[in-house]
């Protein structure tokens, strides 16, 4: 059980969204997912209605792989064809990064686009959004 489960009383459960303006003036709505087990349920409703799929990933952590490759396995089971990329949201080494893109290629057995991006800057983020539209273009 997820000891924050039971830490509180009531808990609120949401999606975050957003909206980014592309050049030619298409929108890219953006929705956000609780990253707990507990939350599947939203990922699921989420994941649903979505055209492409960004997980956002610290890939200095131990797990980071196995918790990387189960987020693309469950985008996967909704659908084989849909865009995901995996941003690395924390600051990591040119070599580590490597290493973690080559670790999840050989978990998955296919490639997954990987980018770093600082989520506390905003060009780094519209960057890293840009590169993700050009995923959905193949769709």
């Amino acid at each position: 059980m997820d000891p924050s489960s039971v830490a509180k009383e009531s808990t609120t459960v949401g999606a975050d969204f957003g909206v980014v303006e592309l050049d030619g003036g298409e929108q890219l709505h953006i929705y956000g997912s609780p990253g707990q087990d507990r939350f599947d349920f939203v990922r699921g409703w989420l994941l649903s209605m979505s055209i492409g799929v960004i997980v956002m990933i610290d890939a200095n952590q131990p797990d980071a792989i196995q918790v990387a490759t189960q987020y693309i396995r469950t985008v996967l089971s909704v659908s084989e064809s849909m865009p995901c990329m995996l941003l690395q949201a924390r600051p990591i080494s040119a070599e580590a990064a490597d290493r973690f893109a080559s670790a999840i290629t050989n978990v998955l057995g296919m490639p997954v686009a990987v980018i770093a991006a600082d989520v506390r800057e905003k060009s780094q983020m519209l960057d890293a959004l840009d590169i993700f539209s050009s995923l959905l273009v193949t769709i």
